[in-house]
């Protein structure tokens, strides 16, 4: 899983999570103290090894790629400060041109910019984390190693690191068929022990038979066509919207499902509303969303501990209700039938097939025949965070989109709000900045039912809605 995010990146597609954080500053600070922020950082990367391991490929293709450390580790190429002060069109400049660039594969696939005056007594942190390296929830997690959760935290104290000595090319080339025979010899025990249990043999056997009869059929009966899949450039913009998170519970309570639900119900009645100002007949289309199949709060770390749900987004519906009720049904088939945990278990055996055969599932599972867009929501904390003594007030995730994909749809709940991050190439989808304003709509549309005789919301300019920590005001109405 991890080393497919390698495969499928390419000089338009790059794959690398992120987040975007808005940090107020205490009273009477005029500036993030970024040299503070920096030895926080610094200090606790004893606990992140991986931040100082780079991607090293293994002789003549014997093995996937394996992480190394960095003999050449320096932290100022990983956290960079962009001086000065920055108005609210200068922040987004910079956050889309941070965004824009891939991380380099020569050195640990992480980087961070500090953003340290903000008009209102504000700061900004940008990061972003390849997905070789985390998955959504990885990310979060990460994320609260290099914050703090009191604003009077002492910095940790740094520590000494040495990299480990660097292999040369035939011990790593032997390590790696070393790896991959060991894994082979526990897939073999793991199916000795299931035929000594004939019960759990058929139960398993079940599970990827219908998983594999279903990942054949979306891969047979492609995803629709769609304006969101165009071919894409390398220009990548951020469309935030912040929602009160009590608003949200309560229509999760009134309405009874999930606030999964929610998420996906909100973003299907924006992006009709988005088809529809384009003046494009809004059709249904397939959505990717990633499921965490982390086994109970200890199962934490570094990698990709997840897997991927297919679902018919419910575009082409009129009424919010219509469509809620479709993505609660949508979502209980998708784990009642076994796809989540028979698509596990298939990801994970093509770890041990050809290179070839990996090549190309990884660059399917990318493709839009199979999916037109992802939406990923992840759960955050729900107790504030602080960063050299300022309040987070936000964090807006970052969902990386491969080739042929203009827009990903991330969500992460953090102290009271839910944080909405559309994340897009703007020249192939012009006007993006209204899913700002679609949104709004699309919730006040499942609070009130009221889906006709309303004229669009005027939306943003920047993209950037309905939040002081952006200093825009918020739209009329």
């Amino acid at each position: 899983m991890d080393s497919s995010f390698l495969r499928v990146e390419s000089e338009n597609a790059h794959m690398h999570v992120g987040w975007f954080s808005v940090v107020q500053l205490p009273d009477g600070v005029q500036q993030l103290d970024t040299a503070d922020m920096a030895a926080r950082i610094g200090g606790r990367l004893h606990l992140l090894p991986r931040f100082r391991q780079r991607v090293t490929p293994v002789p003549l293709g014997a093995g996937e790629p394996v992480w190394r450390d960095d003999p050449s580790f320096y932290l100022a190429n990983h956290v960079r400060v962009l001086p000065g002060e920055l108005d609210d069109a200068a922040l987004r400049r910079a956050t889309d041109a941070f965004f824009t660039r891939p991380l380099r594969r020569d050195r640990p696939l992480w980087e961070i910019v500090l953003v340290p005056r903000l008009p209102g007594g504000r700061a900004a942190i940008i990061g972003k984390i390849h997905h070789a390296m985390a998955d959504g929830i990885a990310a979060v997690e990460l994320g609260m190693l290099l914050f703090d959760v009191s604003p009077d935290a002492e910095a940790p104290e740094p520590s000494e690191w040495t990299p480990e000595p660097t292999e040369g090319p035939a011990r790593l080339a032997l390590s790696a068929v070393a790896d991959t025979a060991l894994e082979q010899f526990r897939a073999t025990r793991r199916m000795v022990e299931l035929g000594r249990s004939p019960a759990r043999t058929i139960r398993v056997a079940d599970t990827l038979r219908r998983a594999a009869l279903s990942l054949a059929e979306d891969t047979l009966r492609r995803a629709p066509e769609s304006y969101l899949n165009p071919e894409i450039g390398p220009g990548r913009t951020l469309v935030t919207h912040r929602f009160e998170l009590d608003r949200l519970l309560r229509l999760k309570e009134q309405k009874q499902v999930k606030l999964n639900d929610i998420v996906l119900a909100a973003s299907a009645g924006a992006l009709r509303r988005f088809a529809r100002e384009r003046g494009q007949q809004p059709i249904d289309l397939r959505a990717m969303v990633p499921v965490n199949v982390r086994q109970g709060d200890g199962d934490t770390g570094t990698g990709n501990k997840i897997t991927f749900g297919f679902i018919q987004l419910p575009i082409g519906s009129a009424r919010a209700s219509e469509r809620l009720e479709r993505v609660v049904a949508e979502m209980a088939a998708l784990k009642a039938d076994g796809r989540i945990e028979g698509s596990a278990l298939l990801m994970a055996g093509l770890g041990l097939c050809p290179e070839p055969i990996k090549d190309r599932a990884a660059r399917l599972a990318a493709s839009p025949r199979l999916y037109n867009l992802t939406i990923s929501n992840v759960p955050g904390p729900r107790v504030p965070l602080y960063a050299a003594g300022g309040r987070v007030l936000s964090i807006y995730p970052v969902i990386p989109i491969p080739d042929r994909h203009a827009l990903s749809i991330g969500a992460l709940t953090y102290d009271r709000g839910a944080h909405f991050c559309c994340y897009a190439d703007p020249s192939a989808l012009p006007g993006v900045e209204r899913l700002a304003g679609a949104l709004e709509d699309a919730v006040a549309e499942l609070e009130t039912g009221n889906t006709r005789g309303r004229s669009p919301r005027p939306a943003s300019r920047r993209g950037y809605s309905n939040r002081r920590d952006l200093h825009v005001v918020k739209p009329s109405g």
